[in-house]
């Protein structure tokens, strides 16, 4: 049986918008109690309304996953009310600029987010799950942390950087009952997918890839990518990983600054 077989509660992180937003609607109307975690309240509250009038259950926590304060007060505030059988480390941003060009704040605030704000939530939920000896970690990722990209060098790193911790943490929890899945987001029509452009790569709708998230959600593998030709990629970057890199390299050659420095 699958994760999602029965009515679990779940965690979205940066549930306000694209992809975290589609999959706690989708997550909702499929009868799971959905705590929708992100810093817009009037967002998560809209949101929450939608859920409820869809059927469902959404209840709302603001949070601000860069700050240690605002999680632990989070996170406390959700465990009040009940244990969270599901996490969906969702929260993220990218900022498409050439390395040189990248103020050093920009790259700070995009590993804050990406990767340490998915590490001070799982930290504050770890423990009720070890007790339980239950729980479904899930963490978004993206093809560039498997295959990094020129002009996301920043954004890359912080997806292989949470890539990388997933895969440890799994080794340190799983004899607890613990499963992490990393989820390979598929380049998805959002705000901030099209905020970025990759020559010839295919942009997908939010609605897709979040089918595609709850599948790995349900499904709790190791690492899951959102769609068969990812699928396909992550595979083939094991094998060829120069030739992957060239491509993602050409996909992204047209954003390329002519040159740096004055």
């Amino acid at each position: 049986m699958g994760t999602l077989s029965t009515s679990k509660r779940i965690l979205v992180t940066g549930a306000s918008r694209g992809i975290g937003r589609a999959a706690a609607l989708a997550l909702g109307k499929q009868g799971h109690t959905v705590v929708l975690a992100a810093r817009d309240e009037h967002a998560l509250r809209s949101l929450a309304r939608e859920i409820a009038g869809a059927g469902g259950r959404a209840e709302v926590v603001p949070m601000d996953v860069t700050e240690d304060g605002s999680v632990e007060r989070g996170i406390a505030r959700l465990l009040e009310a009940g244990p969270c059988d599901v996490v969906i480390n969702n929260a993220g941003s990218c900022d498409q600029t050439d390395f040189m060009a990248q103020d050093m704040s920009t790259r700070r605030a995009e590993m804050d987010l990406n990767y340490w704000g998915a590490v001070r939530v799982t930290r504050a939920l770890l423990p009720s799950m070890l007790v339980r000896r239950s729980g479904v970690i899930v963490n978004v990722s993206s093809l560039l942390g498997v295959i990094a990209s020129p002009t996301a060098a920043n954004y890359s790193a912080t997806k292989a950087a949470l890539g990388a911790w997933s895969h440890a943490l799994r080794g340190e929890v799983g004899r607890f009952g613990i499963k992490v899945v990393v989820f390979v987001a598929p380049h998805t029509d959002t705000a901030c997918g099209r905020g970025t452009r990759f020559d010839g790569v295919v942009s997908l709708p939010v609605e897709y890839t979040a089918k595609e998230l709850l599948r790995a959600v349900d499904r709790a593998p190791r690492q899951f990518a959102g769609s068969p030709v990812y699928r396909l990629l992550v595979r083939l970057a094991g094998l060829f990983p120069a030739f992957l890199e060239a491509r993602v390299a050409a996909s992204a050659r047209a954003q390329l600054l002519p040159g740096y420095g004055p």
